[in-house]
């Protein structure tokens, strides 16, 4: 297994993924090329061969960054993958002087909770009905980089 930058032949694939995992609230074709085109943004494929097994996003401003996505494909769910590249985004975080690091996640969700958890990210606040499909807060979640 290995890790590349997402490039814009695996956005087609990666946007079926998001749909397949969370319909309503997947991102766009078009916010996946934004990722992989800009500036701000640190697009990641974990890969097995020839198959793209999840993807993660952050997003740099400054001293602070934004994971915006983390997936990993359902038929993969389980095998530690979606820690893989937790850890892959905060080492990606760390050469590039990122300070803090900010998640949102569904309040039902708890395994992907408790990799936050253990990866260092705290939760810090609520927002109410973030979720649709069902409607559900969200918990913002923060991890110290240093």
């Amino acid at each position: 297994m290995f890790f590349r930058y997402m490039e814009v032949r695996d956005v087609e694939e990666i946007w079926e993924m998001d749909q397949a995992l969370f319909g309503s609230m997947a991102y766009s074709r078009q916010d996946f090329l934004r990722a992989v085109e800009g500036k701000y943004d640190r697009a990641i494929v974990l890969m097995e061969e020839e198959e793209i097994l999840g993807y993660a996003i952050l997003r740099v401003l400054g001293v602070e960054g934004e994971l915006e996505s983390i997936a990993v494909k359902k038929k993969h769910q389980g095998k530690g993958f979606g820690k893989q590249l937790l850890r892959e985004i905060l080492s990606i975080g760390d050469r590039e002087a990122i300070q803090k690091i900010f998640l949102e996640v569904r309040e039902s969700n708890d395994p992907a909770k408790a990799i936050y958890e253990r990866e260092g990210f705290r939760a810090f606040s609520k927002r109410k009905a973030y979720y649709r499909d069902p409607e559900e807060d969200a918990i913002l979640m923060e991890r110290t980089i240093q």
